[in-house]
């Protein structure tokens, strides 16, 4: 039997402590306007460690470190049963981190539990009992490593995939100028003095996302709801478009003709006059 030497207990894991399986599939790594949401599922057929979550004596862990911005941190994940184990959500701060991000994938104890025995622990424990305590590994499902795109960037804002910002060769240009013409992102067009300024608040993405995400962004769904009445041409393979009509429709379920495009892109971008709006007084009263 491999001695693992690590913890005070066997654990689940891809030794031969316990011969029950533990493993973690089906990782989806998304992004939106401020979180990393994560999900993935635990296929596990022991019932002991189903037993010890469903009380309450252990639940899963998502641990989590980033060398680039030197941080680390513990989720605890929503969970829900399955035939096979378990689907877990749970969500990251985007500001937290940066590049390659590497989780470890665990149960942890949370009470103190007596005398535990595991129905399928090695021969070589026989019958032998194991005090649990807060803190401890039940089970070890392994490191996932996922890349944390960064979603506040000046010259690469939320929804990137749909739009793109760029300096405007118009001297005269005040304000902003959106370009539809595109075949993958919507041009969004800032005179040289704004685009140099904007760049300046990229220590305030609330602010950047605020004052000109989601004017663009309504005016974006504003042309796609006269498209959709008109039918003047198919565009169906412009993926701005194709990306936009099936974040309104599927993701978050709005209305063209019941919703106003002030609603849905407020939606879309997580109400980002009220974060910049919450944030400044935060910076205010810290000052």
């Amino acid at each position: 039997m491999k001695n693992r030497g690590s913890y005070p207990h066997p654990v689940i894991d891809t030794s031969d402590d316990i011969s029950s399986d533990f493993k973690p599939n089906n990782v989806r790594i998304s992004f939106n306007s401020q979180d990393i949401e994560i999900e993935y599922e635990i296929s596990t057929d022991d019932q002991d460690l189903l037993s010890l979550i469903d009380n309450g004596d252990a639940f899963h862990s998502f641990r989590w470190r980033c060398s680039a911005t030197i941080s680390s941190g513990e989720l605890k994940p929503r969970h829900e049963r399955t035939k096979k184990g378990f689907k877990l959500i749970t969500s990251l701060d985007q500001q937290m981190v940066k590049g390659p991000v590497d989780a470890d994938i665990r149960v942890i104890v949370s009470r103190r539990v007596l005398k535990h025995c595991w129905s399928k622990q090695h021969p070589d424990y026989h019958n032998a009992t194991f005090d649990l305590l807060p803190g401890d590994v039940l089970a070890d499902g392994g490191k996932i490593r996922f890349d944390a795109e960064k979603m506040y960037d000046p010259v690469n804002p939320p929804l990137g995939s749909c739009f793109k910002l760029i300096k405007s060769t118009a001297i005269s240009q005040r304000g902003i100028e959106l370009d539809f013409r595109g075949s993958e992102t919507v041009t969004i067009k800032i005179s040289s003095k704004m685009y140099d300024s904007f760049q300046l608040f990229s220590h305030r993405p609330d602010l950047q996302i605020a004052l000109v995400i989601l004017p663009a962004l309504m005016e974006t769904l504003s042309y796609i709801k006269q498209n959709k009445a008109t039918k003047d041409e198919p565009m169906d393979n412009v993926v701005w478009y194709t990306e936009l009509t099936r974040l309104v429709e599927e993701v978050h379920r709005c209305s063209w003709e019941d919703d106003s495009s002030l609603s849905i892109a407020q939606k879309i971008l997580e109400n980002p006059i009220d974060r910049a709006v919450c944030e400044g007084l935060i910076s205010e009263d810290e000052n």
